[in-house]
């Protein structure tokens, strides 16, 4: 190998490192964006009701030391009382000691040893600063949080939406795109355009008309108007990914199994559906998250709390608790540990389904 070919190929590998550097840079800069809010969540939901409001916030649950005190305690000043007292650094004698504050007398504090609560010293206040810093995680927030309000019907209420309209949204949507992507018919393309700019359409025009529409018929304050949709390929979006999975099959497979006999059904059951597991795992998973946080239809077509999913859960959650921060951010954190967990364990179809999608078409 010369001199100058040896450069050339030094300099691409130096270039391709420089492009993966700066790649690397820039996916770690945007995802502080997420993780951030995501552990200040976290951290919200284990701290106190206290913690959580204080100026400026902090991801970590600080809040000052403790110490519980199982029974009353006896001695030279007044008698100390069943309880926790906060743990303050004090100077004593020249010396600083972390001493809890258990009481006043006269215009002084009584502080005592956590070790010997029997030895104790006359203080003047200790200022706020003074206070021993400590991480406290309060995982009673979880349990308390679920008791609050009943999640779990509307968890289950969620489950039933979420499993029927994501059933209902992927037999529409393989239907659709596979006559869009292994027939001809006339005008299909212009159809298939026409198809696609409904996505450029806010849902907001035709709600008017649809909730008159299903009010009329006896859907309103019933999860009829949340999955029948569903079932008619309403989602453009899906439709578009899914027939771009399917343009980039080769028409030899189809061609093959009519010759083994099989009919059109044949051909999507038996050829097409088992070639296209990552885009129909991809459009599944998406539509269970969406259904699993949708909020809006929810909210204009359901009444009864009995039906209530549950992003209108953590609605009337929060205005129920508006003043206890922690316990909204529990809640928060438990419902949305569902579609992270869902994300993890199919991240490799969702990428899959996504990039071959865009191959040809």
């Amino acid at each position: 190998m010369n001199e100058a070919l040896r450069r050339k190929i030094n300099g691409k590998k130096a270039m391709d490192r420089r492009f993966r550097a700066a790649a690397f840079f820039i996916v770690l800069v945007s995802s502080v964006g997420v993780v951030i809010p995501l552990l200040y969540m976290l951290g919200g939901s284990l701290s106190s009701k206290q913690v959580i409001r204080t100026v400026p916030t902090s991801i970590i649950p600080i809040e000052g030391k403790q110490v519980l005190l199982e029974a009353p305690a006896a001695g030279e000043y007044p008698a100390i009382r069943k309880g926790s007292y906060f743990v303050y650094r004090v100077e004593i004698g020249g010396r600083e000691r972390e001493l809890a504050y258990v009481g006043k007398l006269d215009r002084q504090w009584v502080y005592a040893d956590p070790a010997d609560l029997s030895e104790r010293y006359l203080a003047p206040p200790a200022l706020p600063d003074d206070r021993v810093a400590a991480v406290r995680l309060n995982w009673k927030n979880y349990p308390e949080a679920l008791t609050k309000s009943p999640f779990a019907k509307y968890v289950a209420n969620t489950l039933v939406v979420m499993v029927f309209a994501t059933i209902g949204t992927l037999i529409s949507t393989v239907l659709v795109a596979y006559g869009f992507s292994r027939f001809w018919f006339p005008a299909r393309d212009f159809l298939f355009i026409v198809l696609l700019s409904t996505m450029m359409l806010p849902p907001q025009v035709s709600l008017i008309p649809s909730f008159v529409m299903f009010q009329k018929i006896g859907w309103y304050d019933t999860w009829l108007p949340l999955i029948v949709p569903a079932w008619f390929a309403v989602s453009a979006w899906n439709v578009f990914l899914v027939r771009q999975f399917l343009m980039g099959l080769p028409m030899e497979l189809d061609d093959a199994a009519r010759i083994d006999g099989c009919g059109p059904v044949g051909i999507l059951w038996n050829v097409i559906i088992p070639q296209s597991v990552p885009v129909i795992v991809t459009i599944t998973a998406f539509t269970a998250v969406f259904w699993w946080n949708e909020y809006f239809y929810s909210l204009i077509y359901l009444q009864d709390k009995a039906k209530y999913t549950v992003a209108l859960g953590l609605q009337s959650f929060d205005s129920l608790y508006f003043n206890n921060n922690s316990m909204k951010a529990a809640a928060t954190s438990l419902m949305a540990l569902p579609p992270i967990v869902l994300f993890f364990f199919f991240q490799r179809y969702f990428i899959q389904g996504t990039v071959v999608s865009g191959v040809k078409g």
